[in-house]
């Protein structure tokens, strides 16, 4: 390396006219301009104008005194930047300031360095002159020497200070690096060392003069060690990425280099054609520094790049800062980037966890290569101000001749910044001054790897996530965003932090209307990668986002700007353009004329289906893709667009309505939001268009209102999933050809990850569906249980992420309870409407039913009912068309109170009609039934009630808010004090009515109010007897005395034949059946589950088993029989209509929660230990609580007996009792 060993002995001044003496006529800088020309600079030349200069400037300030360069990039900055170190006067580089806007920048930066001089290019004299009038500064401009007389140039002081370097200030506050000589040239020598640099290296840089990696970098190091550097303008290389490797190209670069955010411009930006004549082949080093270095980011560029001659060798992560001069770490030259895969969730807790690369949950990290040379990195507690530890994530803290003295005229900040030490530092670094560097991350292997940075980390609900990978995420499905377009950060508010996003909206999206379907796409990949849902997202109107002269991204200013309300916004338009309202109201129309033609509610009602022209027809007009895309056969409606459609299809037929909500609320819109661009682009086409369903795979008989307790498991294999459990009354299950279902999520050791949502195909090998459920209302919606036995599910498959399940759930459910709201409308003007219409015709004693002062009333209220419904409904569809997170609590109230209005609605329509109103030709029947069902669809109204109780007693809750914010007000005092499921239900319910209220408007607020008044004198009526309820024990002694009044009497009707003739079934008759093997003896869990399901079915009615069932023989050694009654059923289910309640329970369900007491468990554990030949006394079925978990008891006792005899061992067999 020529000049590489000396250099830190000889300043930069210095060895410009060390250069132009020994090698005058070499070219030192090549600017290359935008339309291809070039200009060149030899040492002699540069020397020579550098010392004039040098001499002008001492005429009007001293050495010491600070000069600053507003000169864009060019021979002239360099030549402006090298007379300052040569006249000792302190170089403050800035960006040029030119425009109005940049005014306040100019101004700050002029306070703080109080420079004695401006150094300007000489065509920008008359700019820069404006610009410092505006920013009131009366220091002298001056833009060359003034002569070329030669002087003599005192030489500089190695620790005094050459030049300012001013950070990159996310807040805006200019702060002032004091770099030393000494500082420079320590640090060149590291990089020399690091980059392998040589007289024969060639850079090529359109990095910004004004900051470290283009001034130290492209400028300082090729001076210092004696080779060319080719210059461009940043403005060139922003404006068409290509000219900077087509410089590469031309000029043969050996190194070059930039933040991650060019290399993704180059992606973006160069196409094949363009890719066609570059040479990269000449590249020893293309480093990637200055920001954090993405993983992906390097393995698209190679794959882009490396046929146009790019080595994987040539990559090269660093790190560095400007208050370190500039190279940390960096390299080794000549190696592939270093990879390494960690636990997100551990890098979350501060714990360096690797894993498999690509595995789930895990995160890719780029080495960015060992300290620099003489240079020191410690991973630090800053708390403490000791060692992190071994595999810890810590703070950053530097050490090395490269660390800055301080910040200029910031004392304090000096001192906390760059002068610390550590307690428990290695003796040779005990002396050691560190720097913190405000970043974390971790040594492995000598090599340092960056995860973000202290201040960017965002801690939501206690979990912390760093800045830069929420906005890698929304980068990374946006093609439309421009790099760094993108700032995260936490927005106060009652409830805590929350996580907001700002994004630069470019403006050919703006003219595309393109910023909607950008939100949903953001918000869904924000979810999906970090399982924290995105409460703001903003987008910032083209060219006012918050940078720094380097291009970095402001993200606390964007912040501050944001919260004072001047940062300038865009609105988001409603989901959809001004097309939205007129589809809607086309596709109204078209119902109102196909249901007289072509719908028959009552035989579909009767038949329990629907007659197959509707599916088909409302999926050729986009009636099952109401927000899909036009593109995949949807509406694209918004959402105040799709409730008037549904509250339409309501009042034609409440079934077809709801089969219409859950295919589009929970089927549809999880794949819209939270499935990856290939799983929707297979399904979207065929569910919005109508030629399949979708299902909604939540409930279990053990997990209704509470979806959380569910059982199904996805237990972590290779590729994906194995899925294992059962499903309860899913909608349109029998239909549907697919269905997203939950389940708890368990990696490969068994360790719980949370819930996982699954989109699984209808026709996946393993997936059985179960018998359909007689339901009272909907019945031409078919409800059915679904068995999953190891279906395997594709990583391909998963909705959002691994663990997060539940946030898909969460908002498939609330806007499905918007949706639900939405219904309630229809149906309640369907009843007004037949109401009117009775009253209006039927003849009483005093005359029309329709003039009934009675009637009246009922009517009027209802009519003030319906108004505040439809307000409540169209006032939460607004917010969520404006962008605003999806209120999950104010939909869940909407849910509760609309569907009880309904079904007040609907009993006073059956009151009015009154005979008529029980004939099933007349409506009111089917509608009363399909009404009932909305008050427990996607959570009965107590669970839901008692939900919003609980919430309320958290200050700042979301429901609150929302009352709030919807009302124009406060809210009232809850009724019921305390903090019982009682109160909480009653608490909720008030709070319900009360969001209805605040959105109630004319006639319909004073009935709300009303409404409300009553409500809250029943609570405080109903609060005396609340707490005179005598025991659940007490009351249920008492309703078993009834059977001496009344009896207890179950119907065991014969049924109707169902079953296929013998004679023409698959398997052969019995008689026809050649004789079968004995059967191998049943495995413990079915001995178990069929003495349970023994004990149960005597246990409700007598000894006597039904005709059909066989006696357990328990004398051979195996239990004939048991296959027979219980192979076709996944958890036992014996005599379903005789015994209802053991359709209720599974093999895991508490023996508790079957009746099995102390007195009971004595003869089950009897039967259970001759069935299996296992002792077994009472006190085991409390220590193994469940079929289960007997079971596996069971199994390995007979391990043991097995071993016993094997060994030679006699078995005693002994029975205890209590």
């Amino acid at each position: 390396m020529a000049d590489a060993s000396e250099p830190e002995q000889v300043l930069l001044a210095q060895r410009l006219r060390d250069r132009a003496r020994a090698t005058p006529e070499r070219i030192a800088y090549t600017f290359l301009r935008e339309n291809g020309s070039e200009q060149d600079i030899c040492y002699a030349e540069l020397s020579a104008r550098v010392d004039a200069l040098a001499a002008h400037m001492l005429a009007h300030a001293g050495p010491g005194d600070r000069a600053l360069l507003l000169c864009p990039a060019g021979i002239d900055f360099l030549v402006a930047f090298f007379a300052c170190l040569a006249a000792g006067i302190v170089a403050v580089p800035a960006a040029p300031a030119h425009r109005e806007r940049d005014a306040a920048r100019l101004a700050a930066l002029l306070e703080d360095a109080a420079p004695a001089l401006v150094l300007c290019a000489p065509e920008a004299h008359a700019a820069s002159a404006a610009a410092l009038a505006r920013a009131g500064c009366r220091v002298p401009l001056l833009h060359g020497p003034a002569g070329e007389g030669a002087v003599s140039l005192p030489a500089p002081a190695p620790a005094a200070v050459a030049f300012l370097q001013y950070t990159s200030g996310s807040t805006g506050q200019p702060k002032g690096v004091e770099v030393t000589h000494a500082n420079i040239a320590a640090n060149v020598a590291a990089i020399g060392s690091a980059f392998g640099f040589g007289a024969d290296t060639v850079m090529v840089s359109w990095l910004p003069p004004f900051h470290d990696m283009g001034l130290i970098g492209s400028i300082a190091a090729p001076l210092m060690l004696g080779f060319r550097s080719v210059l461009m303008a940043p403005g060139t290389f922003l404006r068409r990425p290509a000219a900077w490797l087509e410089a590469i190209t031309r000029y043969r670069a050996t190194c070059s280099g930039g933040p991650n955010f060019a290399w993704e411009l180059c992606l973006r930006r160069i196409g094949d054609a363009h890719r066609t004549g570059l040479d990269l082949a000449s590249l020893d080093v293309l480093y990637n520094g200055a920001e954090p270095v993405r993983a992906a980011t390097l393995e698209r560029f190679m794959q882009a790049f490396g046929a146009c001659g790019l080595r994987r060798e040539a990559l090269f992560p660093c790190y560095g800062m400007a208050e370190a001069t500039l190279l940390v770490a960096g390299g080794p030259r000549g190696r592939a980037p270093r990879m390494l895969a960690l636990d997100a969730a551990a890098i979350e807790r501060g714990e360096v966890c690797p894993t498999g690369p690509g595995q789930a949950g895990s995160r890719l990290l780029v080495s960015c290569g060992p300290a620099a040379p003489g240079a020191a990195v410690a991973v630090v507690d800053p708390a403490r101000c000791v060692a992190a530890g071994a595999d810890r994530i810590g703070e950053l803290w530097i050490a090395g001749a490269g660390v800055a003295r301080g910040y200029h005229g910031r004392t304090r900040d000096s001192a906390r910044l760059f002068d610390l030490r550590i307690a428990d530092a290695p003796a040779s670094l005990g002396g050691a001054r560190w720097l913190r560097s405000g970043d974390l991350g971790f040594v492995r292997d000598g090599e340092v790897y960056v995860t973000g940075r202290c201040k960017d980390v965002i801690v939501i609900n206690g979990r912390k996530i760093h800045a830069q990978d929420v906005e890698e995420l929304a980068e990374g499905v946006a093609a439309a965003l421009a790099p760094n377009s993108c700032a995260a950060f936490a927005l106060e508010g009652e409830g805590g932090e929350r996580l907001a996003l700002a994004v630069e909206a470019t403006r050919a999206l703006v003219r595309a209307g393109g910023l909607d379907e950008l939100a949903r796409t953001v918000r869904a990949a924000v979810t999906a990668g970090t399982g924290v849902a995105l409460h703001t997202l903003v987008f910032v109107a083209p060219g006012a986002f918050p940078r720094t002269t380097s291009g970095k991204v402001q993200r606390a200013r964007c912040k501050a700007l944001l919260e004072e309300g001047a940062l300038p916004l865009l609105a988001l338009r409603p989901v959809l353009d001004s097309g939205s309202r007129a589809r809607a109201d086309a596709a109204i129309a078209w119902l109102r004329s196909y249901a007289p033609r072509r719908l028959d509610s009552r035989l579909a009602d009767e038949r329990r289906s629907l007659a197959p022209h509707v599916l088909p027809d409302f999926g050729l007009r986009g009636l099952l893709g109401l927000q899909a895309p036009a593109a995949s056969g949807g509406l694209a409606l918004a959402t105040r667009d799709l409730v008037r459609v549904m509250a339409q299809l309501a009042a034609l037929d409440l079934t077809l309505a709801t089969l219409v909500g859950v295919h589009n609320g929970l089927g549809l819109r999880p794949l819209l939001r939270f499935a990856p661009e290939p799983l929707r682009a297979q399904w979207l086409p065929l569910l919005a268009s109508g030629r399949q369903l979708a299902a909604f795979a939540l409930s279990e008989p053990q997990a209704g209102s509470n979806p959380r307790a569910i059982g199904t498991r996805a237990d972590r294999v290779d590729g994906g999933w194995r899925l294992n459990g059962e499903k309860h009354l899913i909608g349109l299950a029998a239909w549907a050809g697919v269905l997203t279902v939950f389940a708890r999520a368990f990696d490969t050791a068994g360790r719980a990850l949370g819930t996982v949502a699954l989109l699984v195909p209808g026709d996946a090998p393993g997936l059985h569906l179960g018998p359909e459920a007689l339901t009272m209302g909907m019945r031409a919606m078919p409800q059915s249980a679904v068995r999953f036995d190891g279906v395997f599910v594709a990583d391909a498959q998963v909705l959002g992420t691994p663990g997060a399940g539940m946030d898909v759930a969460q908002d498939a459910m609330g806007f499905a309870r918007l949706g639900i709201g939405a219904l309630c409308v229809g149906a309640m003007k369907r009843c007004f409407q037949l109401m009117a219409r009775y009253a209006a015709r039927r003849d009483i004693a005093g005359g029309r039913l329709l003039e009934n002062p009675v009637t009246l009333l009922r009517l009027h209220e209802l009519d003030c009912a319906i108004q505040a419904a439809e307000s409540l409904v169209e006032m939460l569809a607004s917010s969520t068309d404006a962008g605003e997170p999806l209120p999950l609590e104010a939909c869940s109230a909407c849910k509760c109170v609309l569907s009880e209005l309904l079904w007040e609605a609907v009993d006073r329509l059956m009151q009015m009609l009154g005979g008529r109103g029980y004939l099933e030709t007349n409506l009111a029947p089917q509608l009363l039934r399909d009404a009932r069902v909305l008050r427990i669809l996607e959570g009965p109204s107590e669970a839901l009630y008692a939900h919003l109780g609980a919430l309320l007693r958290v200050p700042g809750n979301p429901l609150a808010q929302a009352i709030e914010r919807f009302g124009g007000g406060g809210y009232p005092a809850w009724p019921a004090q305390g903090s019982t499921g009682w109160q909480d239900a009653r608490n909720g319910e008030f709070a319900a009515w009360t969001l209805l209220a605040a959105t109630a408007r004319g006639e319909s607020s004073a009935w709300a109010a009303r409404r409300l008044d009553v409500l809250r004198h029943a609570i405080g009526a109903e609060s005396a007897a609340a707490g005179a309820c005598p025991a659940g024990a007490t009351l249920a002694a008492r309703i078993a005395e009834y059977a001496l009044a009344i009896g207890d009497i179950e119907q065991s009707a014969p049924g109707e034949a169902g079953g296929l003739d013998p004679l023409l079934r698959q398997a052969a008759p019995a008689a026809f059946v050649p004789e079968a093997p004995t059967p191998a003896a049943p495995s413990s869990l079915e001995l178990v589950r069929a003495c349970v399901a023994r004990w149960l079915r005597e246990g409700a009615l007598g000894d006597t088993l039904p005709s059909g069932m066989p006696p357990l023989d328990v004398e051979a050694g195996a239990v004939k029989g048991v296959h027979a009654w219980t192979d076709d059923m996944p958890d036992v289910d014996i005599a379903r209509e005789a015994v209802p309640v053991i359709d209720a329970w599974t093999v895991d369900t508490p023996f508790s929660d079957l009746g099995i007491d102390s007195l009971a468990s004595v003869p089950l554990a009897l039967e259970i230990e001759g069935a299996s030949g296992v002792p077994v006394s009472a006190e085991l079925l409390y220590d193994y609580p469940t079929v289960r978990a007997l079971a596996a008891y069971i199994d390995a006792q007979r391990d043991e007996q097995r071993d016993e005899r094997r060994d030679g061992q006699p078995v005693e067999r002994r029975m205890e009792f209590e």
